[in-house]
């Protein structure tokens, strides 16, 4: 699954098996076939992120949305 992260300065692309966020309407993980959706992020949270190699990193996001496909997982970050 990849993960796209774009800000007004930068893209970052990453192989992930997973990712974690926290949203308004709650904390969900996201998996390879996961339902489309699009969702905001709740402001100054940590986003978690399984690496398809094993390795696990963590992201400050002051604010974002997350667009989410069954392969490909967008978030537009405002940092």
């Amino acid at each position: 699954m990849k993960l796209t992260i774009v800000s007004p300065f930068t893209e970052k692309t990453f192989d992930i098996a997973w990712l974690e966020i926290e949203t308004p309407a709650g904390n969900f993980v996201i998996q390879p076939g996961h339902a489309p959706m699009v969702v905001t992020l709740t402001p100054h949270k940590k986003i978690n992120i399984g690496l398809a190699n094993g390795k696990q990193e963590c992201l400050m996001i002051s604010q974002g949305i997350v667009e989410i496909s069954c392969t490909q997982i967008t978030l537009i970050s405002a940092d």
